[in-house]
């Protein structure tokens, strides 16, 4: 009997192990392909709910920001109105300290024809009016003094002209000396039997917003007393005392 050659070994065939492996090899990757699409379906589902959760936050704050806009420009009109009527007011205030003014000075002119005699002597400011010359701060400036009494008598003094300002929140006084242009010391003194005018131009710096006119009367004629009167800015410019 003959002996097998050395260099070879038989080794049984298995098909079916390898057809299993495949067949799981196949499994897997289905199983793999539908976990990819699920998690992906999951990840667009996520996506969606949170824009619509972005959307509707949008919404809101559209919602929100045109309330506010509606709010602010009633705002707005409530304020312009509160203005006009505190401009309304203002005016209708320096109208009526013109009209007692004027009414004043008719009652001393009417006291004075009806019986001079028995009027003390004295001085009155009679007008006092400012014009705009520039927008630089140049101002005409035309004040008239008068007798009140006798007219036999010259009266006599000196007059100080101050304009009250507002600079950087405080208050300032602005004499006569410091602001008019050409200032002299006639420009204070007053000696007439009817009446004096004093005129002349004055410059207001930028830095000054000007509010009031001091007007004080210091006569040196015997038996007249000192006096002062306080004359709004803007009631002077836009037409004087009178």
């Amino acid at each position: 009997m003959s002996k097998l050659h050395a260099g070879f070994r038989v080794q049984q065939h298995n098909p079916w192990r390898n057809w299993l492996i495949g067949a799981l090899l196949i499994l897997l990757m289905i199983v793999m392909f539908l976990f990819g699409r699920a998690y992906q379906a999951y990840e667009v589902s996520a996506l969606k709910m949170q824009q619509q959760t972005h959307l509707a936050r949008i919404d809101e704050l559209e919602a929100r920001n045109d309330s506010l806009v509606k709010k602010n420009a009633r705002l707005e009109s409530s304020s312009r109105i509160e203005h006009d009527a505190y401009l309304e007011v203002n005016e209708s205030l320096v109208q009526l300290q013109r009209q007692l003014l004027e009414m004043k000075e008719q009652l001393v002119f009417y006291q004075g024809i009806v019986s001079p005699e028995e009027l003390a002597l004295g001085v009155n400011i009679q007008s006092f009016e400012l014009s705009r010359k520039n927008d630089l701060g140049l101002y005409r400036y035309k004040l008239v003094l008068s007798k009140r009494g006798k007219s036999d008598r010259y009266v006599k003094g000196q007059l100080d002209v101050i304009v009250k300002a507002q600079q950087d929140g405080g208050q300032v006084d602005l004499p006569l000396q410091q602001i008019k242009q050409d200032y002299t010391a006639k420009d204070k003194r007053f000696s007439f039997r009817y009446f004096q005018v004093f005129e002349g131009d004055i410059l207001i710096p930028d830095q000054y917003v000007p509010y009031d006119i001091q007007l004080k009367i210091n006569p040196s004629t015997k038996k007249i007393k000192s006096f002062s009167e306080t004359i709004s800015w803007a009631q002077a410019v836009s037409g004087g005392s009178d």
